[in-house]
């Protein structure tokens, strides 16, 4: 289950000059995507995350979301790099916020209007042509991918949390 939406935009591009960080992926997700034929060496983006300091719209876009318990992460795509489909696991943040999985909910902001090469995928649907604000809110379970293959970086918000 999962749906679109398009929310104000309330934030500059001051998140470029961020400094970002390639969070690894688990050897068995690679080990994974290699059998399926994901043949690759620049799996996933870039984050800047929740353990840094946030810009104050954050909580501004996820009071609009009507999200609570939220952990933020800017991410960046750069050239060629892809997420194959899969369902996400979140791991640290049930942990965190001791929360049940069955309740997540996970958002992805647009926060910049699609370049050529950009793409994302939910549920075996693909989305281009996107405007900044544009946003895809999905359940757990729901799989989903995302790619780079622009000269351009590419710039999203993520948001996990709960409804309120």
């Amino acid at each position: 289950m999962w749906s679109r939406g398009t929310l104000p935009v309330y934030w500059d591009d001051s998140y470029k000059e961020y400094t970002y960080v390639n969070q690894p992926i688990s050897n068995q997700e690679i080990k994974n995507w290699k059998e399926q034929g994901w043949y690759h060496d620049t799996y996933s983006g870039d984050m800047y995350d929740s353990r840094n300091p946030m810009p104050a719209y954050v909580e501004k876009i996820s009071n609009y979301l009507k999200l609570k318990k939220c952990g933020y992460v800017f991410y960046k795509m750069k050239t060629l790099n892809i997420m194959p489909p899969h369902v996400d696991h979140y791991t640290k943040y049930t942990e965190y916020f001791k929360v049940n999985y069955e309740n997540v909910i996970r958002a992805i902001i647009f926060l910049e209007d699609w370049k050529a090469g950009h793409y994302f995928e939910i549920a075996d649907t693909g989305f281009v042509n996107w405007s900044a604000g544009d946003y895809i809110m999905w359940e757990p379970g729901v799989p989903h991918a995302a790619s780079n293959i622009g000269k351009d970086d590419r710039y999203t918000l993520q948001i996990t949390g709960l409804q309120c």
